[in-house]
């Protein structure tokens, strides 16, 4: 049996109305979907709940849509510090069950991965607990996103090379959606999909996991969001698989809360407690 969690720290990273959520100490951030001064989210409401489980050093919080953005493009964002929590990656066999892999783990989240192909083989760099994977791809435009000890690193897939011994958790994909705090995408290529994306702050030491527009079969673009994630005080951001693999579970409260992906994935990301 889980133990209760300490009570949640929230940020909202725009305005929004604060309610409780039960004994646990979960709180939910109402978005602009929710109407302001209501006493509380309902648990399954178009779009899904914001209510999340919070602790031990990890923050939720659901934001309104971006800007720039649509009705559909609201966003989830989960924070943590990581001295307080490592990352893994499991192998979802294909599946979208995202729920069975965070009980199975005793994580605090788990989110879709990177690209695979065709096959369900996945592309690009991944390194789980210091093992490799799948190999690093040279050819392959965007960034490597590695963590080691309690500080995380966006790299350029250019020039990148896998050190030795290799870090405890890397993932290759692209784009790189912000570099230095500054937006990296130059236009908007006109492509609306659900988005999930990785950013690093405060030098490396927080982060931040994000989903954009879940369940909507649309949500914003590359530029919207890596505006949103500039302005929300990303030094870094990398974007992970999008459209149908978009998906998380997490807890609410004891109960595992499951943000299916429309489609199967390939690898997941562990977000666990040390």
């Amino acid at each position: 049996m889980r133990k209760p969690p300490r009570p949640a720290r929230v940020h909202a990273s725009s305005a929004g109305a604060l309610a409780a959520r039960n004994e646990l100490a979960a709180t939910c951030v109402l978005t602009a979907a929710c109407a302001l001064g209501a006493a509380a989210c309902t648990r399954n409401p178009p779009p899904p709940s914001a209510s999340v489980r919070a602790d031990a050093g990890v923050d939720a919080a659901e934001t309104p849509p971006l800007v720039g953005g649509n009705a559909e493009s609201a966003v989830r964002r989960w924070t943590f510090e990581l001295a307080d929590v490592s990352l893994a990656i499991a192998d979802a066999g294909m599946s979208r069950a995202l729920d069975t892999i965070l009980v199975r783990t005793h994580a605090e989240l788990v989110v879709n991965g990177a690209f695979f192909d065709e096959r369900g083989a996945p592309r690009g760099l991944a390194i789980d607990h210091g093992k490799i994977l799948s190999p690093y791809v040279s050819t392959m435009s965007g960034g490597v996103f590695h963590v080691d000890g309690d500080r995380g690193v966006l790299d350029a897939t250019e020039g990148f090379a896998v050190p030795t011994p290799p870090p405890s958790f890397a993932v290759q994909c692209r784009p790189r959606l912000v570099v230095r705090g500054k937006v990296n995408i130059r236009s908007d290529d006109g492509q609306r999909a659900e988005r999930t994306a990785l950013c690093l702050r405060h030098d490396g030491h927080t982060l931040d996991v994000v989903l954009a527009g879940h369940g909507s079969g649309s949500g914003p673009s590359l530029l919207a969001l890596a505006r949103d994630l500039a302005a929300s005080g990303c030094d870094e951001a990398l974007n992970l698989d999008g459209g149908p693999s978009t998906g998380a579970a997490f807890w609410d409260g004891a109960t595992p809360e499951l943000l299916a992906p429309r489609g199967p994935v390939r690898h997941a990301i562990v977000v666990k407690r040390r």
